[in-house]
């Protein structure tokens, strides 16, 4: 028996037998990686093979459910293509609509210009002509001026204005609440305005003469008028089969429309009668003149469009 230092000592030695010995183990690791590898290109190749049967046997299942149901493949279906073009559809889109946002956003902003325009005009005529009435005392001629003022000019305006929707005062009210606005407004201005003209017409006897005089008996009688249509179509669902809903409020937004029109004509005029020239200069005299001019065109904006509106519904309605 070797003596172990003996063992040892030729191990560390005998550099041709350890050479020897690590030659002989890798030749060992190198066959046996070589069969592991062998094996796994093997089992690679089958499980290949069987996802191409698979592969072809669903593609011929596809072709003879295109032969029987017509139906046809569409090219570039991939997930990227279809996410490139909903991308590319959206941006399309977004393009194709920027400019009408953009003319929207402008429209907008003008009708709120053309708002706040407006309340100032209404603002000033009202300020200034009670004013003017409230100290001269309200008797006589001053009494009429100031009723019809406040009832045509003043609330009758407010509530048509009440269903714009650039009207910096109700923009961001419901619909029912400005319905309930524009009615109240319009139901005590047509009756200040109408009660105004009465005095004047019992003061004067009934007599009509002057252009001021006629377009404020019109007026009255078209604001009768527009109020009671304004209560029909208040009620236009519950006589719906009585009276076609889309014809009253148009008639009733025509009438509305006419009345206001007449009435703040005839203010104008009324800037010319001797009430109000005795006491104003004629450069104010002008002034207030367009001011109620301007407010008149301001005011019927809204209005107007509506009635476009109404006007293509009926005749989409009835051809």
């Amino acid at each position: 028996m070797e003596n172990p230092n003996t063992i040892i000592s030729s191990t560390r030695t005998d550099y041709g037998s350890t050479t020897h010995a690590n030659t002989f183990i890798s030749d060992t690791l190198n066959s046996d990686s070589l069969t592991i590898v062998t094996a796994a290109v093997k089992t690679t190749a089958s499980v290949s093979q069987r996802f191409s049967t698979r592969s072809t046997e669903s593609n011929r299942r596809g072709s003879r459910v295109s032969a029987v149901g017509g139906y046809q493949s569409l090219p570039n279906t991939s997930t990227g293509n279809l996410h490139n073009n909903r991308s590319s559809r959206h941006f399309k889109m977004s393009m194709d609509t920027m400019p009408n946002s953009e003319t929207r956003q402008i429209v907008q902003r003008l009708e709120f210009l053309f708002s706040v325009i407006n309340q100032i005009c209404i603002g000033f005529v009202t300020i200034f002509m009670s004013w003017l009435c409230l100290r001269t005392g309200l008797a006589g001629t001053a009494l009429h001026a100031w009723l019809v003022t406040i009832g045509y000019s003043f609330l009758m305006a407010e509530g048509i204005m009440s269903h714009f929707s650039g009207n910096v005062l109700t923009f961001n009210y419901k619909r029912t609440t400005k319905t309930t606005i524009h009615w109240t407004l319009q139901a005590l201005g047509g009756s200040l305005g109408v009660a105004g003209t009465l005095i004047k017409l019992i003061q004067k006897g009934f007599t009509i003469y002057s252009t001021h005089a006629k377009l404020g008996f019109a007026a009255m009688i078209l604001c009768a008028i527009s109020m009671c249509s304004g209560l029909i179509a208040l009620f236009s669902m519950r006589l719906k089969r009585t009276l076609n809903p889309l014809l009253n409020k148009s008639f009733h937004n025509l009438v509305g429309v006419a009345a206001f029109a007449v009435a703040l004509v005839a203010q104008y005029y009324g800037y010319q009668t001797g009430f109000f020239s005795r006491k104003v200069d004629t450069d104010f005299q002008i002034l207030m003149k367009v001011i109620t001019l301007l407010s008149l065109v301001l005011t019927s904006i809204g209005p107007l469009q509506a009635l476009y509106h109404k006007c293509i519904n009926i005749y989409r309605h009835f051809s």
